[in-house]
């Protein structure tokens, strides 16, 4: 995968929803996201950062955006096979299935591993993972970074997928896994909202050495259609500041 943190006129056609395709003649589009906070989710309040970076620069185009919110999977093949929906976000690519292509970048955040306070890790490079047989939560369909992904499809890193990142945490409070792959800032939401990580959020932190400071994309439909507003998004996008967008959000919301 998931998730990662933001630092941060289409005239008067319509979109005209056909079979598997969406035809430019409208003001109004469909993308679709996960519940990641706190950068997209359906209880936060604009429904997340980076909801709000993309909802913007549409806005800017002229567009109008309605946002879905499905599990991770689900809001890939609803904007790969669904008329309805024509992107999906955030992705740190947009390889993730083919047919995809990708914004401007739309936002950025650290990408590391959360570690217990009585188990530290100390490591230079991913290899060092897998030489001391870390055991190393993911999440199941997340993507991590290359080099990663790579290792761990070899079983050179021993990597446990978990279906979020809050079961990573709990298991890494009780021990189970050395470390888990998490985004700095979704790390820092969950130890400060969750009530099943209240108890022990002291014994949890972010380890010192990023894997990557990740960037954020728009994953638009590689059709005509999804390029034309993919390119109608990237010039909305260079009308807006989207790093004060992100960081306003922060600091009013958290």
């Amino acid at each position: 995968m998931l998730l990662h943190r933001s630092r941060h006129f289409l005239s008067a056609a319509a979109v005209l929803f056909t079979l598997g395709s969406v035809t430019l003649a409208s003001d109004s589009v469909t993308v679709t996201t996960l519940n990641w906070p706190p950068y997209t989710g359906e209880d936060l309040p604009q429904m997340g950062a980076t909801t709000e970076v993309v909802r913007e620069a549409f806005a800017a185009a002229g567009i109008s955006t309605k946002v879905e919110v499905l599990p991770w999977k689900r809001a890939i093949d609803m904007a790969k096979n669904d008329a309805e929906a024509i992107a999906y976000f955030p992705g740190y690519h947009c390889r993730h299935v083919d047919g995809f292509v990708a914004s401007e970048p739309i936002g950025n955040g650290p990408l590391g591993l959360a570690e217990h306070i009585d188990g530290p890790i100390t490591w230079e490079t991913v290899d060092d993972l897998g030489e001391q047989k870390l055991k190393i939560g993911t999440v199941l369909g997340y993507a991590n970074t290359d080099e990663f992904d790579e290792k761990a499809g070899t079983g050179w890193i021993r990597a446990l997928p978990a279906k979020d990142d809050l079961t990573n945490l709990k298991k890494l409070v009780r021990r189970r896994i050395d470390a888990a792959v998490i985004d700095k800032l979704v790390l820092s939401y969950l130890l400060a909202t969750e009530a099943e990580l209240k108890a022990d959020a002291a014994s949890i932190r972010f380890n010192e050495h990023p894997l990557e400071d990740k960037t954020l994309f728009l994953c638009f439909r590689d059709t005509e259609e999804g390029r034309t507003l993919r390119d109608k998004f990237n010039d909305g996008l260079r009308q807006i500041d989207a790093d004060k967008i992100v960081d306003d959000y922060f600091k009013y919301q958290f």
